[in-house]
């Protein structure tokens, strides 16, 4: 029925966007995101392999620091002059990705210079929210009683798919039912198509999943909520009779 795809969100959230933190750049520079302190952010290798995911702590002209996220373990330590990119979200919830030189690499944190926005044929058009290991569960489709979950791991979140850890091997084109239950925030329920499956460890893999598709109204609800958590704001939501939280 092709049910399976990828949702854009509503761009009018201006009550939830905080004042920015702006690059100081010449006017002819390139222009850089606007992004607040604490906001969280990946660095990536040119294919994609993810090395660090932290928090932003300084963030001025075209450096920035990343720090741990509360409760995360040690960075992997990158040469300093070497090139690594920067994926995130702005203020506004746009996606961006961002070349950078590593000027200062070590266990608990990253200091970048040169920041200059970059095109990448990757480039994902919803916001994404990285947790650090929330745990969820995951049901078959034909388990309707939610009588036989398999406990997993959240890694990242949009209103596109998500991004867990299991033990267990899913192949790629399975539909499962996956609940989620992020900080103080009302049980979310989802069902989605199994798209991408890498293995990242023993007896560890990371399965991409595609999310059918949600209503406007559970985009802009659940796109509120996830923007929230990126701020610190835990605010209350319930799902209403529209399906929406």
């Amino acid at each position: 029925m092709g049910i399976f795809s990828f949702l854009n969100r509503d761009q009018d959230l201006a009550e939830y966007i905080p004042a920015p933190v702006t690059p100081a750049l010449e006017e002819t520079g390139p222009s850089l995101p606007e992004m607040c302190r604490e906001m969280p952010i990946e660095v990536v290798e040119k294919s994609g392999r993810v090395l660090n995911t932290g928090l932003i702590t300084e963030y001025g002209g075209a450096e920035l620091t990343m720090g741990r996220h509360p409760g995360g373990l040690s960075f992997k330590v990158c040469e300093p002059g070497s090139t690594v990119y920067v994926r995130g979200c702005d203020n506004k919830m746009n996606q961006f990705y961002l070349r950078a030189t590593v000027e200062e690499s070590s266990r608990i944190l990253m200091r970048l210079k040169e920041l200059e926005p970059e095109v990448h044929e990757n480039h994902r058009d919803t916001f994404r929210l990285a947790v650090n290991n929330v745990p969820i569960s995951i049901y078959y489709l034909n388990d309707e009683r939610f009588e036989r979950p398999e406990e997993c791991k959240l890694v990242d979140i949009s209103t596109g798919g998500c991004c867990f850890t299991s033990e267990y091997l899913h192949g790629e084109g399975e539909v499962l039912r996956i609940k989620v239950k992020l900080e103080d925030y009302v049980a979310m329920d989802f069902i989605g198509e199994v798209i991408r499956v890498v293995e990242c460890g023993p007896n560890e893999f990371r399965c991409g999943v595609l999310f059918a598709q949600l209503k406007k109204e559970e985009i802009n609800s659940l796109t509120k909520v996830l923007f929230n958590m990126q701020l610190g704001n835990r605010r209350e939501h319930s799902r209403t009779e529209d399906g929406h939280w």
